[in-house]
């Protein structure tokens, strides 16, 4: 089983994660959603972390890389579902994601995202910082 889930949301892709995901993991889920969003007419991804209680660096790394990609792609990515201790984590050790947005829950960064439009997140996107 894969420890990632893609759901299509008319022109957003919702991304599922586990926990669980390794490395191989996370190269195969930045394939297959930047591969969807450059094929199909996606102009947002919402990635959905509600089931990680820690969050390493190399993992924000990448999801950093995700979210440029997809800007480059025109689509924008709002990470949902961080917990207190997980944000909490990544502000103790510097980690700043300044190239994704983030909401409360899948309907609150739908909402943002037919919102705006596609447009690249600007310093007061929502951004954790």
């Amino acid at each position: 089983m894969q420890p990632f889930s893609l759901f299509s949301l008319g022109g957003v892709l919702l991304v599922s994660v586990e926990e669980d995901i390794d490395d191989a993991g996370i190269r195969e889920l930045l394939a297959r959603v930047s591969s969807r969003v450059s094929r199909e007419a996606i102009s947002g991804v919402i990635v959905d972390l509600h089931h990680f209680e820690v969050l390493d660096s190399h993992l924000a790394r990448q999801l950093q890389a995700l979210a440029r990609v997809l800007h480059l792609l025109q689509a924008r990515m709002v990470v949902v579902g961080l917990c207190v201790p997980v944000v909490m984590t990544l502000l103790d050790f510097g980690i700043t994601l300044p190239e994704m947005e983030f909401a409360l829950d899948v309907e609150q960064a739908l909402v943002r995202l037919h919102e705006s439009g596609p447009q690249a997140p600007g310093p007061d996107a929502g951004g954790l910082s």
